[in-house]
């Protein structure tokens, strides 16, 4: 491009002839409130003026940075600058994980297991033997006994249910939300709200392994309803009534369908739907303690129809922390320290619930032996099959209830057992089959102080974050324990009978109320990638325009929580005013999470 040179002499001698004009500008103003004349103008007086925070550069600047910072670290001096104001985030995330709350046994550990409590009612039975040939010696609860001398352990006949396994621990589901600030000099503030809700659910029918097992529960209940009402008739002296009932329920048996799994015999309808499902330990008054550490009495309760254990576990938190200026800013690692406040509600509760035939079964060999004949059959005995998972004595029934030979089997000396009932009933018909239940219940407050520290690593592309928080917190604690019909029930004589004054006489209620300190640890560890504007559908929601997703893991303990399994004396024998109470018991409230979630920085 060219330019003309007369154009630069005639702008250059233009000027020169302006300079020398007179200018023309405003009158001068008026004297305001506050100030004085100088010849020129006015002037503030002393003391008059705006505010000294008011004054110019250098006291307040819009061009200079809004926070900054001179630190001396290894001899070198490094400023760090920042034009940023406040930046908020927020987190919301989703929890899934498992809990443990209790590792304790359900029952009294100082009472005798099942095979124990009826040993010294069987002892060692005849076998049958075949012809004349002698019976050789040899017990019906050998499989079911612990043998020192072997190191062998029995199988469960009636056994205890111990929540230390494992596998044994609950299921959770939760949400945890945080929301905050960060300052210009990376202090800042947090508050969070945590959710986390859990529940294990156990019924031992489940761990029954035949397909073909329990194929005729209703009727199974409705025959057993029915031996109780033969037994009240005999012990009212009306045989023939009782005699009758039997013959027509042998009758209506018999028309059952026999599909696969269905039977039309009274021994093996029950055999096959009465079921070896759990036992309860309780001291029923007779547990005695010796200076050696051995204990002997107790009771082992049976239950052959129902047995489930229940538990559940309510968490709700929130907490409001503050988070310090950097105590390590080394590259993209900043390390904070933290404090703040915490509180948790926590809500326990455990419930056991089982149900007993009122029946007693043994073997046909006990009731029919090659050497002995009939013997008196004690209300507390019943007998299984070795539960090995095995149909033994191809009758197509596995593990049978009253054991592995049921009417209708060849006995020794060639005899035919035909249709010989091997369950009785000895109680009350309006009582059984019976229900034993008990609930207990935890409230717990807890509240107080925590210190931690928050760091991060990383920047845009992936960031990964972690706490680590200690605490202590006060906690309330108020239990509830409710429950019914926990006793040997075998033995009718250790229950109270029901009148028109109190229909359940042998059901119970307790409280407590305490207070002491739980320490808690928290440590969580998360990632974050800004990844959905990767996402095809989701790119396009404005929400999503900043989101960043979110994944973690995180562990939450909390110490001297109430072990609502454990809280409870187990003890019934309500005849004799033996009654379950609260019997505190603390251990170790632990929650694992994984974690997947939205964040936004804003």
């Amino acid at each position: 491009m060219r330019f003309k040179h007369w154009l630069t002499a005639v702008f250059v001698t233009s000027l020169i002839a302006a300079s020398t004009l007179t200018a023309q500008a405003q009158s001068p103003m008026g004297m305001a409130p506050g100030m004085a004349y100088d010849g020129y103008g006015g002037v503030p007086m002393p003391g008059s003026g705006p505010p000294a925070s008011y004054s110019p550069w250098p006291e307040t600047s819009p061009y200079q940075n809004s926070f900054s910072q001179q630190t001396f670290n290894n001899g070198l001096w490094s400023e760090s600058e920042n034009n940023l104001t406040r930046r908020y985030l927020l987190s919301i995330e989703y929890l899934t994980g498992r809990t443990r709350t209790s590792d304790s046994i359900v029952g009294n550990t100082d009472a005798q297991n099942y095979p124990q409590t009826i040993q010294s009612q069987i002892g060692t039975q005849q076998q049958g033997g075949g012809g004349g040939q002698q019976g050789q010696q040899g017990g019906i609860l050998t499989p079911f006994l612990d043998s020192e001398a072997n190191s062998t352990v029995g199988y469960p006949l009636f056994g205890k249910f111990d929540f230390g396994k494992p596998e044994r621990r609950m299921n959770n589901q939760g949400a945890r939300v945080i929301w905050g600030y960060d300052n210009a000099d990376d202090s800042g503030v947090r508050l969070g709200f945590l959710t986390n809700q859990g529940s294990f659910n156990y019924n031992a029918r489940d761990a029954l392994v035949s397909e073909h097992r329990d194929t005729q529960r209703d009727y199974a209940l409705f025959l057993i309803e029915q031996l109780h009402i033969i037994n009240e008739l005999n012990a009212q002296g009306n045989t023939a009534a009782a005699a009758q009932l039997q013959s027509e329920l042998t009758q209506l048996t018999a028309q059952q369908p026999t599909t696969v799994g269905r039977f039309n015999d009274i021994n093996d309808v029950l055999a096959n739907n009465i079921d070896n499902l759990g036992g309860l330990p309780l001291d029923d008054g007779t547990i005695r303690k010796f200076a050696d550490g051995t204990t002997l009495g107790g009771v082992t309760v049976p239950y052959d129809l129902e047995y489930q254990m229940k538990l559940r576990s309510e968490l709700y938190g929130g907490n409001v922390e503050w988070v310090m200026s950097p105590v390590l800013n080394w590259g993209s690692l900043r390390v904070r320290p933290t404090v703040g406040m915490r509180y948790f509600y926590l809500k326990e509760g455990f419930r056991f619930f089982g149900q007993d035939s009122g029946l007693a079964y043994t073997s046909t060999q006990q009731q029919q032996g090659g050497g002995g004949g009939n013997q008196t059959l004690s209300p507390d005995i019943k007998i299984h099959a070795t539960p090995d998972h095995i149909d033994n004595d191809r009758d197509g029934i596995v593990d049978n209830a009253g054991g592995e030979s049921s009417g209708g089997q060849q006995q020794g000396g060639g005899n035919q057992q035909q249709n010989t009932l091997n369950f009785f009933s000895f109680h009350d018909h309006f009582r059984y089959p019976i229900t034993s239940y008990l609930n207990n219940d935890a409230d717990q407050h807890l509240g107080g102080g925590e210190l931690g520290l928050t760091y991060d690593f990383g920047g845009e592309s992936l960031l990964l974050t972690g706490t680590t928080k200690v605490g202590l917190l006060a906690n309330y604690t108020r239990l509830s324990l409710s429950g019914d019909n926990i006793a040997m029930h075998t033995r009718e004589s250790n229950l109270l009978l029901a009148s028109t004054d109190d229909a359940t006489p042998n059901s119970f209620t307790d409280s407590q109320t305490t207070t002491h300190v739980s320490p808690m640890l928290e440590q969580t560890i998360a990632a974050e990638a800004p990844l959905f504007q990767y996402v095809p559908v989701l790119k396009r929601f404005g929400v999503f325009e900043k989101a960043r997703f979110k994944a973690g893991y995180s562990i939450l303990m909390i110490g001297g929580v109430t072990d609502t399994t454990g809280s409870v004396l187990w003890q019934g024998n309500p005849a004799a005013g033996l009654f379950p109470t609260i019997n505190g018991k603390r251990n170790t409230y632990v929650t694992n999470n994984y974690s997947f979630g939205v964040s936004w920085q804003y």
